[in-house]
């Protein structure tokens, strides 16, 4: 009997999550025929056939099913395990993987995040750049800074303070609707999802909506090329110095601006350093991304 390696299986999970070698590798940050080499070595050393060959990708066989179910339980506790670990690190040097949108990263948490490497330079900061919730609860990131109606269950966190949202376009295209009401004549740009655009999706007509983006700044650069008029976190609207606020009545018009991590991490000593340190260091930043202007 041949003892099963972790690291075989991370592969066979690859593969059965993405669909193709190619995305596995992709995944993996390894390339193609590395893969191949492990998923064969894996069926030739346990006589078994993992996955169907087939034109339009790999499926698992009947057997690669009942692989795959345990594999999945022995990641959930490896994971689990890691979190435990990395809770009770007390060092201040090592990964810390932090996730927040793009427009928070480049006009606001950028030049702090500078300061902190300058104060902790023995901590490697890993930056996701997403709109997508990432699974704390699953290592996809230590420490999440995003807008959040509330705090996801098993997370900790802190309100950092409250993000206004206002609608925006070019002066020029504002002017190209005078005398009419925006919200029955404007073209719009919204999110794909979020509770943000749903709360303006609901006031105008879908065929109004001629774009959709999984994030606020391609929004912010049609809105500038006067594609129409965008839903966007005052911040990025008041900053861009080419668009114009637009005096509309909106029930949805601030959300609340969370920091948070996972219970298992709130002790771990590079947790608790950026958590102090993001605190203090927004504290400038709060009325600008509350919408007050001065």
């Amino acid at each position: 009997m041949h003892n099963i390696r972790w690291g075989d299986l991370q592969y066979v999970l690859a593969v059965a999550n993405e669909g193709s070698l190619s995305a596995a590798a992709r995944s993996l940050g390894v390339n193609h025929s590395t893969v191949l080499r492990r998923l064969d070595a894996f069926e030739y050393r346990h006589k078994l056939q993992v996955f169907h060959k087939l034109s339009t990708g790999y499926k698992l066989t009947v057997e690669g099913q009942k692989l795959l179910e345990s594999a999945l339980a022995v990641q959930n506790t490896v994971k689990e395990l890691e979190h435990k670990i990395f809770g009770q690190e007390m060092k201040l040097e090592g990964t810390l993987r932090l996730t927040t949108t793009d427009a928070l990263s480049r006009l606001i948490l950028g030049k702090h995040l500078a300061i902190f490497h300058q104060r902790y330079p023995k901590i490697q900061l890993e930056l996701s750049l997403t709109s997508r919730q990432l699974d704390i609860s699953h290592l996809d990131a230590d420490v999440a800074i995003r807008p959040a109606v509330e705090l996801p269950e098993d997370l900790i966190g802190t309100k950092l303070c409250k993000l206004a949202f206002g609608v925006y376009g070019a002066p020029d295209y504002i002017d190209s609707l005078q005398g009419k009401h925006p919200l029955e004549s404007a073209s719009w740009l919204v999110m794909h999802q979020g509770n943000a655009s749903s709360q303006i999706s609901e006031l105008i007509s879908k065929e109004k909506i001629v774009m959709k983006a999984d994030s606020f700044e391609p929004l912010l650069i049609a809105a500038e090329n006067k594609l129409g008029l965008a839903y966007l976190p005052c911040f990025m609207g008041e900053g861009t110095g080419k668009l114009q606020k637009v005096n509309i009545e909106i029930n949805h018009q601030s959300t609340d601006l969370w920091m948070m991590t996972h219970k298992d991490l709130e002790n771990a000593a590079r947790v608790k350093a950026l958590f102090n340190f993001i605190q203090e260091a927004m504290r400038s930043d709060f009325n600008r991304l509350a919408g007050f202007t001065n």
